[in-house]
């Protein structure tokens, strides 16, 4: 009985341990929305293996007079390197997409909902938390992360999307 109780014992350990390993899909603590790009770019340095700027003129954005786009290659999320687009509108951070396989998706999903409690929406191409403003799109595999000015535009999307 006794080895039995310690062999349970270290079998819940082992789980524990095995758990406290798994890959984080909190907001990474790097994604300060609303920091401008220079501060972002500061704020990235030895977290990316490469970083490129883009411009986009015109904007993309509705309402945005400039919008800009730090590409960082090589961020750490979801356990492994990835591409993370850091999208700025009028130099303020409003939304981060960070790439991942489409064979994680699954396992993705649910990390978000561990994390993030229940879906609010849930669509063939996105799975939102507009609690915590964050989602999983499907349709370009990838985690989203916004900020609050523009979650009418972002939740609008999800609204839309098939």
């Amino acid at each position: 009985m006794k080895r039995l109780t310690t062999l349970a014992a270290l079998s819940l350990i082992s789980l524990l341990a095995a758990c406290s390993n798994a890959p984080s899909v909190e907001k990474p603590a790097v994604i300060s929305f609303d920091a401008s790009r220079a501060q972002m770019v500061t704020a990235l340095d030895g977290l990316c293996t490469s970083i490129d700027e883009r411009e986009f003129n015109p904007p993309e954005i509705p309402g945005a007079e400039t919008h800009s786009q730090i590409d960082c290659q090589g961020f750490d999320y979801f356990g492994a390197p990835r591409l993370a687009e850091f999208v700025f509108q009028d130099d303020a951070l409003v939304v981060v997409w960070i790439l991942v396989e489409e064979s994680e998706l699954d396992g993705l999903e649910e990390a978000f909902i561990a994390e993030f409690g229940e879906p609010t929406s849930k669509s063939e191409t996105i799975t939102a938390f507009t609690r915590v403003r964050a989602a999983v799109r499907k349709d370009t595999p990838e985690a989203l992360y916004y900020a609050e000015s523009v979650a009418p535009l972002v939740e609008g999307m999800f609204a839309a999307a098939p």
